[in-house]
């Protein structure tokens, strides 16, 4: 992020009037991630939910992404919330896209679930008793409460939505796939399948069908014609979950294994390709509506001495290395109308343990100079840059005047490594908020992706004045506002527990005290800035951080 105080922005511009005075925002031109999918799938065995990466049809386990018991059916809403049936405790856990997990329902035998374009979460479930056609389709809405869609269902299986809002289910004991319009109304939309277990669409509106008892994968036409895509005559390998990615192709497991379907011009190449092992059985599959992804972080802030200096401090997580490029710009913020920048700023980097991993004090000093993309090079000589390959972990990033000088500087983080599965993530910088165009500014750009991303944005004071900081001089009353790149207030928030607290809450990163102030918002591509200052033209210390889920 840089800043301008004109329009005539080459990379887009915000111009927003703040305390009197003018505060416009330009972001530099994101990198574009690859196309990514982010596969999901149970372990039967191991009692947990796999988290698996492609990029470019290469595929590689990231990491385990929760413990639950015999994960059979999974399925995402829009908002990135994942629902999980536990077959061992008959109940369907909830997993924001912050990572909290929470038990969603209970006392369910669930066999099928599907998500409508409204975020309703529909469920088959199994007989309760005896009478085997006691079986139901309960309808879930967004907070938990649950309803009676269908009642009088044998063995009710697999559920997935068309493009219409019409529900359809495999239901074996008729060797047939039901459907429902959006009134309940019921129809028999094919028939002569012998087992049909899980249901999807493609983005043609075929449904496509697995059959364990004959091991086969049936495609049925909008117009109800059944074909046969892919049989196997493994007697101890068998079909189970299947699911789509953006581009078309298909994705199934398979005993132990989970199997692709490449997309191809006339629909899915017949033979699938192993991507990945599940040792002791695959169980359901979902595939992630990837958010878009964090390309640069930064924060202008006015530096001081002592503990005014600004730290910023990000994570990188996932399970491979990332090139990420931090600059300490100061002089150059002149060009766009700050009158009292930091002049000579110098930049530290540090590890988790605190130590020294990379200093530099102008940027052209540095031995890895040349391998700085010439669109991200600072533009005054003066200013520092780092340029480093880290690992996944927790660093630090320290500006500060050389020889104590002060003034306005930024610190500033970029992703030049996006398509590899690691993410730059969770951004908070320590600083001095003064008024006016010294007040605190973070700055984010999310690309990528089809879908939104979830960000929680926190502005704290009062915890500062408390180990582990017990710095004095630290804002009493800090405000925050989150504005996007076209200049618009998303949200503002003063005290933190006057705006969204329960759902706050649940993510588990709730300001330490009620002064403070946050806000959650659910996010598409673009620029956004966070503005951090104190209440009635307070001054001092104050937190700022960006937390959204990897």
């Amino acid at each position: 992020m840089n800043l301008s105080k004109g329009a005539n922005c080459s990379y887009g511009c915000i111009s927003l009037k703040f305390a009197g005075a003018c505060l416009a925002t330009v972001f530099l031109s994101g990198i574009g991630y690859a196309q990514t999918t982010n596969l999901f799938v149970g372990a039967l065995r191991q009692n947990v939910v796999l988290e698996f990466f492609s990029t470019d049809e290469i595929i590689f386990t990231e990491n385990t992404f929760a413990g639950i018991s015999n994960p059979e059916t999974m399925v995402f809403d829009s908002s990135g919330n994942l629902f999980v049936s536990n077959g061992k405790a008959n109940s369907i856990k909830k997993i924001a896209p912050l990572g909290v997990k929470t038990t969603f329902a209970t006392d369910l035998d669930v066999d099928g679930m599907a998500v409508d374009a409204f975020g309703n979460l529909f469920v088959s479930r199994k007989s309760e008793s005896s009478n085997a056609s006691d079986g139901v389709i309960l309808k879930f809405t967004p907070d938990g409460k649950s309803s009676v869609f269908v009642s009088n269902i044998s063995h009710p299986k697999g559920l997935a939505f068309d493009s219409l809002g019409n529900l359809y289910l495999a239901y074996p004991d008729h060797n047939s796939i039901l459907k429902f319009t959006p009134d309940g109304s019921r129809t028999t939309f094919a028939s002569g399948i012998g087992h049909p277990y899980r249901l999807a669409f493609d983005a043609s509106g075929n449904l496509f069908v697995t059959d364990p008892t004959a091991n086969s994968i049936f495609e049925i036409s909008p117009s109800g014609v059944v074909s046969t895509l892919a049989t196997n005559t493994s007697t101890t390998e068998h079909v189970n979950d299947l699911a789509f990615d953006s581009n078309g192709n298909l994705f199934v497991t398979f005993g132990s294994s989970v199997v692709e379907f490449l997309s191809d011009v006339g629909g899915l190449e017949s033979v699938p390709i192993t991507v990945a092992s599940v040792p002791g059985g695959a169980g359901g599959i979902a595939i992630a509506i990837e958010p878009p992804g964090t390309t640069n972080l930064s924060t202008r802030v006015s530096v001081q001495a002592g503990d005014g200096v600004a730290i910023a401090g990000f994570i990188i997580s996932g399970s491979s290395p990332k090139q990420v490029l931090i600059k300490g710009l100061g002089a150059s913020l002149s060009n766009f109308g700050i009158s009292n920048p930091l002049q000579d700023p110098t930049l530290e980097l540090h590890d988790s343990t605190g130590k020294v991993i990379a200093t530099n004090d102008d940027w052209q000093t540095a031995t890895n100079t040349g391998q700085i993309p010439v669109d991200f090079r600072p533009a005054d000589m003066r200013e520092p840059a780092i340029l480093a390959t880290l690992q996944p972990g927790t660093f630090t990033a320290v500006l500060r005047g050389k020889n104590g000088g002060t003034g306005v500087g930024l610190i500033e983080m970029d992703d030049l490594s996006t398509g590899v599965p690691s993410k730059l993530t969770n951004v908070s910088t320590r600083g001095f908020v003064g008024t006016e165009e010294n007040v605190m500014i973070g700055g984010f750009i999310l690309s990528g992706g089809s879908a939104e991303r979830q960000v929680l944005i926190r502005a704290l004071g009062p915890t500062l004045a408390q180990a582990p900081f017990n710095i004095t001089g630290n804002l009493t009353d800090p405000t925050l506002m989150l504005v996007d790149g076209n200049g618009t207030v998303v949200a503002s928030n003063d005290d933190w527990k006057s705006l969204q607290q329960s759902e706050i809450q649940a993510t588990g990163l709730a300001p330490p005290n009620d002064r403070e102030a946050a806000i959650l918002a659910t996010l598409p591509t673009g620029n956004f800035t966070a503005i951090v200052s104190g209440k009635n033209g307070e001054t001092g210390i104050a937190l700022v951080d960006v937390f959204h889920s990897f």
